[in-house]
Order: C-alpha cells, then sequence, then structure tokens
C-alpha cells in the first residue's frame, strides 16, 4: 500500500516550441514543416535532494493515423538542477511536417535502484516509477512557418508518493499542458502575521520537530470562499473543490514568506493557505475526516499571460510581506 511522504514539494514542467523545419520521419519533403523543441524545468523540494529522469523517446500520432516516434537517447538528468525558471533542453528544433498531432508523450526508463529513474533522500537512492511508464503533453497543431509553444506542469507535491521500502511512484495525474502565449506565472507575497497565526491556534498538531509544512493551495474560480476549500484528496465531500495545484511557502534571506506557482493557464484562481501541509495526505479526505484545515482564505487572483505569454502575476495574501518575492 503507498503511503504519501510529505515534504515532496516540486512542481516540473516540460515545454515544447515549434517553428519552421521539417519532419525527420516518414517525411514528404514537399510538405510544410515546422520545429519542435522540449525543455523541462523544476521548483525547490524539502527532504529530497535529487529527482533522476530518464527519458527514452517522445511520441506523437499525426492527423492520419500515423505514429512518430523520435529517440531521445536515453538522456537523464536531475530535475533538482533545473528550478524555477531555469530549464534543460531535451529536444531542439525537431522537424515537423505540418498538421495536428494527438497522443502525444515522453516515455521514461522505470527506475530499478540502479538504472533508469529515481529519487534521492536522506535514505539514500530509490528506484522512482512513473505512471504508464510516460509524461504526457497536450494534443497540438504545427503550422507551416509559425512559432508555437507549449508546457506540461507537472505537480509532484500530490503526484510523487512511496511505500515504506522507500519506493517512488509518480502520478501524472495532477498534470496540465498550456499554450504558452495564454499563461502566466504566479508570485505570491504571504502575510507573516498569518504564519505565525496558524502555528499558534495549532501548535498541539505541530510535527515531530516542531517544524510545520506552510503551504499554498491554488483553486478554480468556482470556489469562492475558505468553505470550499478542500485538501489534495480526489473526491472531495459535496460542495468542496479540490485544489488545482499546491506551492510549497518558502522564505527569503531576510525571513519574508512567498510562493510561486508557473504556467498557469489564463484564469482567475482562488488561494488558500494553511501550516498543516504535513496532515494532508491525497490517500484520504483529510478535512472532513482528519485533523486538516486551510487556515486563511488568500483572495482572487487573475492570471493574465501579457502580450507574448509568461508574464508574472504578484499576488497579495493578507497584508504580504512588503514586497519581497524571494532571493
Amino acid at each position: 500500500m503507498m503511503t504519501y511522504w510529505h515534504g515532496l514539494m516540486v512542481s516540473a514542467c516540460v515545454l515544447l516550441a515549434a517553428c519552421g523545419g521539417s519532419d525527420n520521419t516518414t517525411t514528404d519533403t514537399q510538405q510544410s514543416t515546422g520545429t519542435l523543441s522540449v525543455a523541462i524545468s523544476d521548483s525547490p523540494m524539502t527532504g529530497v535532494t535529487a529527482v533522476g529522469l530518464q527519458l527514452g523517446e517522445l511520441v506523437m500520432t499525426d492527423g492520419n493515423g500515423i505514429e512518430h516516434r523520435y529517440a531521445l537517447g536515453e538522456m537523464n538528468f536531475n530535475l533538482m538542477n533545473y528550478q524555477g525558471a531555469d530549464s534543460i533542453t531535451v529536444v531542439n528544433g525537431l522537424p515537423l511536417s505540418e498538421g495536428q498531432y494527438q497522443n502525444v508523450y515522453m516515455t521514461v526508463i522505470q527506475g530499478d535502484g540502479n538504472n533508469g529513474c529515481y529519487v534521492e533522500d536522506g535514505q539514500g537512492r530509490h528506484a522512482l516509477q512513473v505512471q504508464d511508464g510516460k509524461l504526457p503533453l497536450m494534443n497540438f497543431n504545427i503550422s507551416a512557418n509559425h512559432q508555437y509553444s507549449y508546457t506540461l506542469e507537472v505537480g509532484l507535491y500530490m503526484g510523487l508518493d512511496r511505500d515504506y521500502d522507500y519506493n517512488y511512484n509518480l502520478s501524472y495525474d495532477y498534470s496540465w499542458s498550456v499554450d504558452n502565449l495564454y499563461m502566466g506565472h504566479l508570485i505570491g507575497e504571504m502575510d507573516p502575521q498569518w504564519i505565525a497565526d496558524c502555528e499558534t491556534t495549532y501548535a498541539a498538531l505541530a510535527p515531530a520537530g516542531g517544524e510545520f509544512t506552510h503551504l499554498a493551495y491554488l483553486y478554480p474560480d468556482t470556489v469562492t470562499s475558505l468553505s470550499q476549500m478542500a485538501d489534495v484528496y480526489d473526491a472531495p465531500a459535496t460542495g468542496m473543490v479540490a485544489p488545482i495545484a499546491v506551492a510549497p511557502l518558502k522564505q527569503d534571506d531576510d525571513g519574508n514568506w512567498y510562493f510561486g506557482l508557473g504556467y498557469l493557464p489564463e484564469a482567475t484562481y482562488r488561494i488558500g493557505y494553511t501550516c498543516l501541509g504535513h496532515l494532508d495526505y491525497p490517500a484520504s479526505d483529510d478535512i472532513t475526516d482528519g485533523p486538516f484545515v486551510i487556515f486563511a482564505d488568500a483572495g482572487a487572483v487573475t492570471i493574465d499571460g501579457g502580450p507574448s505569454g509568461g508574464q508574472a502575476t504578484i499576488h497579495v495574501c493578507g497584508m504580504g510581506n512588503g514586497g519581497h518575492h524571494g532571493g
């Protein structure tokens, strides 16, 4: 039976970009073409020093039902080295014929503890198995002489778990894709008084060692009040809504609290805050049946990607932190 290990607070993203070029499999050289590039990035994680991915192939099916497979050379890298806006390119300038592509994914080399995907933590290196052995991407269209870019955001906080023998599993069920022209990034300034009040109110629920897990929860705009904010359980109680994403709160060098969420589709969202992240187990409804609570409603925020996508939106939670966003 899998049990969730708290401290896994990271989201990885896969970027696809297309511009002019030609297809390198079953190609009609007379066709107009575009090129495809893929990069990967992530954000910080507590308790884990490495999340290793080893890639196999990029796979996609064109509008004629022909499957195309592109070897990725068993490329391997540590996601922890590519945090926030940093990324590693895994496909660069792959030619593709114009048209529609669907059932797009990257295969991975499953981990066995020595080879393939892995996780390193305080107990050593452990095998990482990825759901169905792949990382799905969104369907997309390629037109001649046009540029496209898409991002797959993978929420490891909700998708990564392990058993008591430290065998890790990654589910892609908490992933989403976005057109980079219509997405933005969110930076939250967290009110330090909320931090203090939450820890004081729930002092009896502090984990061993006394270090609370401070998290920001992102909800769709159907959530309009604290009473609707559910935990990460995928079957919330009637009238409650599960979060879209979860981000850890961090402190800058001056002790100011903030959080970040990247590659969000343009839309209006609502944010909740809690210091009880260590009590939120994805396999159970911890708001209804456990001691977990969302402590504060941080209000609505609208993500606008700006004229070319990727614009950052600053959101002040409570009284904010004086304009500090990390560092």
